[in-house]
């Protein structure tokens, strides 16, 4: 991997960047470990030529920190990478679920849960899914075993910017490890087809809407 593709915000020379988070250097909260898919969303990203089409469509003005094509990793649900404000940001989620068998309405997952996803009704315990993030948290805090994951994958958000007119990132869609790298060149060649200035993906989704860029992004390759 070259030094510098995974830097600090604005010192690269090349038209794209990979923000990480803490994730995988160790942080307590991670749900996936980020380092090999480093490496494959680096990948993607130089040999679509993106740094040469940025570039180029620059005419000659110097490459700055807003004019680069992020893709940002989140290993656990709180976002330190600020993946909203990247043009690509994965989020890391499981998906959990409660073995009654097991339980013994110890409430340490209702306790535990930030979002206030989990309750206990009647003596059961209920998951909100409309609530729950994917932290995983509940998992941890359960001494029985009772929740447990079923599924380890993540949330994929596209368009976020800052600048003059700032936009979060829309959430797209859920995606395997394996798929991610789908998602992120049918992006791309989403960006190379459409793209009139070198702006911003945030910019064309504020241009072309939202539901358009959804369906083209969802095609199947």
């Amino acid at each position: 991997m070259k030094q510098d593709m995974v830097m600090p915000y604005g010192i690269s020379s090349v038209a794209y960047e990979i923000i990480t988070c803490f994730g995988p250097k160790g942080c307590p909260n991670a749900i996936n470990r980020s380092l090999e898919l480093i490496k494959t969303l680096e990948d993607v990203l130089k040999n679509s030529q993106l740094d040469d089409f940025i570039k180029n469509k620059l005419k000659g003005q110097p490459l700055r920190p807003h004019h680069r094509f992020k893709v940002s990793i989140s290993d656990c649900p709180n976002g330190c990478s600020q993946l909203y404000i990247a043009d690509f940001g994965i989020h890391s989620f499981v998906k959990i679920k409660h073995d009654d068998s097991l339980c013994t309405l110890c409430d340490n997952c209702v306790n535990s849960c930030e979002e206030g996803a989990i309750k206990e009704v009647d003596q059961k315990i209920v998951i909100d899914n409309k609530k729950c993030i994917g932290c995983g948290g509940c998992i941890k805090a359960c001494p029985e075993g009772a929740i447990k994951e079923t599924y380890r994958g993540y949330k994929i958000y596209v368009g976020g910017k800052l600048g003059r007119h700032p936009r979060l990132a829309s959430f797209l869609t859920k995606a395997s490890p394996e798929e991610l790298t789908v998602y992120l060149k049918n992006l791309i060649q989403f960006y190379q087809n459409y793209n009139e200035k070198g702006e911003r993906m945030g910019a064309m989704i504020q241009k072309m809407g939202w539901q358009k860029v959804k369906k083209l992004l969802n095609q199947k390759s």
